[in-house]
């Protein structure tokens, strides 16, 4: 064993001392390294992607997850999840799964089957249905209005004395979005504009190193020459883009989100009263949670189509319109070829080109986790006794 050892030492080292092009070959082997690294980067982030697909909820919030993309293989397989026709579904191994499963994962709405709750450290969403309150504490207000059309057509009753009133759903409360102010639009187009600039900055790079003599890409293992691998690169990453901002938009639509708002901008204080119970086998102790501050309105999601009239939704789980689907189909093939002819140009291009895109994949990354720092919020949560809520409450 131990002359088996020495033998392939002495080979290790005989063939460094007599081989002139070791460091050729070591640079072949770093430039081929670095550029395949990008591209496969690319792919992977399942739950960042999941996250930040959920709650998005307008076309700014799609342009920053489409800019510098992480988790494209995710994001088309959640529009396919969320839109796409059986048979699409079946080719990923989802031909059977329940509407319930895809709402918990991908979705920011709360329907039949789907509730939030609060463990003890934070809220998690789960499958089923359990006995949670939403209630609000005006100033002077004494009845908010049950249906989003009363909010500027219908008058509201005062009183000099603090009142709470509750909005009538058949759906869970959606307390994950009404913890605290969302960003404000401005923000967000703000964080969008900066992903556009940085996404072409990155195109303007690896059009410097293309055309810059002492970059180009001497590899003779290089798929393309570098006259065409520009050009393959900036197509393969405008129909990424493409297809990353049809798979949000997709999942985006497949909820319904409906703003309340108190006239005359009159503030309350929001909170929920949950009872202890257990829900898909899982233990949720009694409490009170209060959101932060107060506010003047608030959110709620629910999927797209649904009504606040039950018999209206018999049907509309099992229903998918035929635009959605040729959308799912032209976002799933339009990521697919933008990343094929993305990663096959950026192979074909010098290293630092896949340097700069790996970079701004990376700094998107971290802005995408600054837009959603509202999901780390936790609410001011008081213990109640199981059984006596409403009493402790009163």
């Amino acid at each position: 064993m131990i002359s088996r050892i020495v033998a392939l030492a002495c080979t290790f080292q005989l063939a460094i001392a007599h081989d002139d092009n070791a460091d050729e070959a070591a640079g072949v082997f770093s430039d081929t390294f670095i550029s395949d690294l990008g591209p496969l980067l690319a792919l992977f982030g399942e739950q960042v992607t999941k996250q930040f697909m959920s709650q998005s909820m307008g076309w700014s919030e799609h342009v920053i997850f489409a800019m510098a993309p992480l988790g494209t293989i995710t994001a088309i397989v959640s529009a396919i999840r969320v839109g796409g026709p059986n048979w699409m579904k079946a080719t990923i191994g989802r031909a059977r799964e329940s509407r319930g499963i895809v709402e918990v994962e991908l979705m920011s709405s709360t329907s039949h089957d789907v509730c939030e709750l609060w463990n003890g450290s934070q809220i998690v969403r789960v499958m089923g249905f359990a006995p949670i309150k939403q209630i609000l504490l005006l100033r002077k207000l004494t009845r908010f209005p049950s249906k989003p059309r009363d909010m500027e057509n219908q008058p509201m009753k005062t009183s000099d004395s603090p009142s709470t009133s509750l909005i009538a759903t058949p759906y869970a409360p959606n307390i994950s979005i009404n913890l605290d102010n969302r960003l404000s639009d401005w923000w967000l187009w703000a964080a969008a504009l900066f992903a556009v600039m940085l996404q072409g900055a990155v195109l303007v790079t690896e059009a410097i190193v293309t055309y810059y003599p002492g970059l180009q890409r001497t590899n003779t293992e290089s798929p393309l020459p570098n006259s065409s691998a520009l050009a393959v690169t900036i197509a393969g990453t405008v129909c990424l883009i493409i297809g990353m901002l049809l798979c949000s938009y997709i999942v985006e639509r497949s909820t319904t989100e409906t703003y309340w708002r108190t006239p005359n901008g009159e503030p309350f204080r929001l909170f929920w009263v949950q009872q202890g119970q257990t829900v898909n086998d899982q233990n949720f102790d009694s409490f009170l949670l209060f959101a932060r501050g107060e506010r003047t309105s608030l959110m709620t999601s629910h999927p797209a189509g649904a009504s606040y009239n039950e018999s209206e939704n018999a049907d509309h789980n099992n229903h998918t319109s035929a635009s959605i689907e040729i959308l799912v189909l032209l976002a799933t093939f339009t990521s697919i070829l933008g990343f094929l002819a993305y990663a096959i140009g950026l192979r074909s291009m010098h290293w630092s080109a896949t340097v700069a895109q790996l970079g701004a994949t990376l700094v998107m990354t971290v802005v995408r986790a600054l837009v959603r720092l509202d999901l780390a919020q936790r609410p001011f949560a008081q213990r109640l006794p199981k059984g006596f809520e409403l009493d402790w409450l009163a």
